[in-house]
């Protein structure tokens, strides 16, 4: 291995340590309190307080301009994870109310559901404490769209500079594109069936996760899979409390249990996933992420970005590769800039300069107070002098 190889490669140490962190991952063993990055918030936000709410709106229509035959579900996605916030009316005009003490949809159908795309609510950087979130770190890097069987939806970022906590916010319009159905599924069918009382427990952990109050979170989650064991919603949200807590048995357990009682719910397996990654078990990894993407290859980019970082620690890098630029299409740099680390890596490796240091540039744009920013900086320097280095001509052959 010659000196730049070494030099190149060490990145990914720095790849593994900060994603460990980034999942909230403790410091040491029996730890309750996870490691965090804290992200700053824009300058332009004002102050808030607790107990702000923001009412935004919008409207929904089809790629032909027409209003969707059925109500929509409003999703918000925020940094891989995604709630359900409510729901359009028929002619798809939408009013949703997001905040730290905001109300939650009351009905079953409309009942929040995570599905997955990150680890939990500190997956972006943003601060896990058992305080609720203000509304500025609470609508950090948000986006919303829409979800219904048969549609891709485009996705409509959240203007911040807008949030005052008062009033409405009108979003615009998030168009749905007809697609081939998935495979999986993201909200699992046997919410349908929960009983009244479990339904009523769920809520209420899913509401204290959104507040990161995980004590109450675990407490009423435990509660709902007592009541209906076959839960798998419920399952998954206890699966991301006990993983925020680093109690890593207790989330891949209940990640199998989210799995074995609806084998098509792929946030279950994107969980397995993620527990995998934390524990370097990266054939694991590998297998749990590949199903998610078997399923659906379009709403989860996390399963993407676990899949190529286990099949990179694995020796694939063709798989690697192909999953990451997946993963980087679907956006999931945005929530994992580790992505356009790891890519820079491979791209570094295989003395494609050039493009690794736009991948490195992007990584040190996303995530610039990173513990490793420094270290990366002077890759990027390295990879930028070796791209400028002109290339040794050939020697001519002798003319006859």
């Amino acid at each position: 291995m010659n000196y730049r190889t070494f030099r190149l490669l060490g990145v990914t140490v720095l790849v593994i340590g900060l994603l460990s962190a980034a999942m909230g991952q403790s410091k040491g063993p029996g730890s309750t309190n996870p490691s965090r990055t804290t992200t700053n918030a824009p300058s332009t936000l004002p102050s808030s307080g607790s107990n702000q709410t923001i009412m935004l709106s919008g409207n929904i229509v089809t790629q032909d301009g027409s209003s969707p035959s059925e109500p929509v579900a409003i999703e918000r996605v925020c940094n891989g994870r995604v709630v359900r916030e409510g729901r359009s009316d028929f002619k798809g005009y939408f009013t949703v109310s997001i905040g730290p003490g905001s109300p939650r949809v009351g009905d079953s159908e409309t009942t929040a559901e995570t599905t997955g795309g990150g680890f939990g609510p500190s997956s972006s950087g943003s601060p896990m404490s058992q305080n609720p979130l203000s509304l500025q770190t609470l609508l950090i890097g948000c986006e919303l769209r829409g979800s219904l069987a048969g549609f891709r939806s485009s996705s409509l970022r959240i203007p911040m500079n807008e949030v005052s906590g008062t009033g409405m916010v009108n979003v615009g319009t998030i168009v749905l594109e007809r697609m081939e159905k998935a495979q999986g599924a993201t909200v699992s069918a046997t919410s349908l069936n929960a009983p009244k009382d479990a339904k009523k427990a769920y809520d209420k952990g899913h509401r204290a996760v959104e507040n990161n109050k995980l004590p109450e979170a675990q407490q009423n989650l435990e509660k709902a899979v007592q009541l209906y064991p076959r839960y798998a919603a419920a399952w998954q949200d206890l699966g991301w409390v006990y993983a925020q807590q680093n109690q890593l048995d207790k989330a891949r357990n209940a990640f199998r249990q989210a799995q074995a009682a609806d084998g098509m719910f792929v946030p279950a397996y994107v969980g397995l996933s993620s527990v995998a990654v934390r524990e370097s078990k990266w054939a694991e990894a590998a297998d749990f992420s590949a199903r998610a993407t078997q399923l659906d290859g379009v709403d989860f980019p996390a399963a993407f970005f676990y899949n190529s970082l286990a099949n990179y620690r694995l020796g694939n890098m063709e798989q690697a590769e192909k999953s990451g630029r997946k993963a980087e299409t679907l956006g999931a740099q945005r929530s994992f800039p580790l992505m356009s680390l790891l890519l820079g890596v491979m791209l570094a490796n295989r003395q494609e300069y050039a493009e690794a240091a736009e991948h490195f540039r992007a990584y040190l744009k996303a995530a610039p107070t990173a513990p490793n920013a420094e270290q990366v900086r002077q890759q990027l320097a390295e990879v930028e002098k070796l791209g400028a280095a002109p290339v040794k001509a050939e020697a001519a052959p002798p003319a006859k």
